[in-house]
């Protein structure tokens, strides 16, 4: 199993992590269309960030009337089959962690993929807030 491990303590508030992603899966430089988002916290400094956790049983997969959700047997990331997907927004609604997001009631839902096995958030990261781990079981 592969997974982002965060360290919120970590965390500068640089948005690289957002940024990259963005460009990477939307091709533009718009928080909205990242699957991490980083809540800055100015006065504190404990900034909160939301992002998939690949959850072993994951409410969003119970949610989908449709079976649209899968998991990608290369990267073990949970994804969406947007061929099927009815843009229903009951994964959205589902996730616990607030980790899927909706781009609007034409477009369907999105998630964290892992970058097909090396994660742009991860390696944006200088600060290493966000790690990749893979478990080789």
């Amino acid at each position: 199993m592969a997974k982002l491990t965060i360290r919120a303590d970590l965390c500068t508030g640089c948005l690289n992590c957002q940024t990259v992603c963005a460009l990477l899966h939307a091709g533009r430089q718009d928080r909205s269309a990242s699957a991490i988002r980083v809540e800055l916290e100015i006065f504190s400094g404990l900034n909160s960030i939301t992002f998939c956790r690949q959850c072993e049983k994951p409410e969003c997969l119970k949610a989908c009337p449709v079976n649209a959700i899968f998991k990608d047997k290369n990267t073990w990331a949970w994804k969406i089959n947007c061929d099927i997907c009815v843009k229903c927004g009951s994964c959205v609604a589902a996730c616990p962690f607030g980790a899927m997001f909706s781009s609007g009631a034409e477009k369907p839902p999105f998630k964290c993929d892992l970058c097909g096995g090396k994660p742009a958030c991860a390696e944006a990261c200088v600060f290493n807030a966000i790690t990749f781990e893979e478990d080789h079981e």
